[in-house]
């Protein structure tokens, strides 16, 4: 009865398998960098910051530029 693989494929599935094991484990039992966090979180404030600041203004502008208008007959 023939082997569906060679000892050589076996060999390199088995090494695949391995890494992507450690690999995987390496990322659930690593514990996440709380700088980068803490930065991550600042720059999305900054960001939700601006949005809503832009959200203003253009308010602002279409309430100011209606009151502008003078229909003259």
């Amino acid at each position: 009865m023939e082997l569906p693989f060679t000892k050589l494929e076996i060999a390199f599935i088995l090494l695949a398998f391995i890494i992507f094991s450690l690999f995987s484990l390496a990322s659930i039992y690593s514990e996440p960098d709380e700088d980068n966090e803490e930065k991550d979180l600042h720059l999305q404030m900054k960001k939700e910051a601006k949005v809503k600041k832009l959200a203003k203004k253009k308010k602002k502008r279409k309430s100011s530029s209606s009151v502008g208008i003078v229909d003259v007959v």
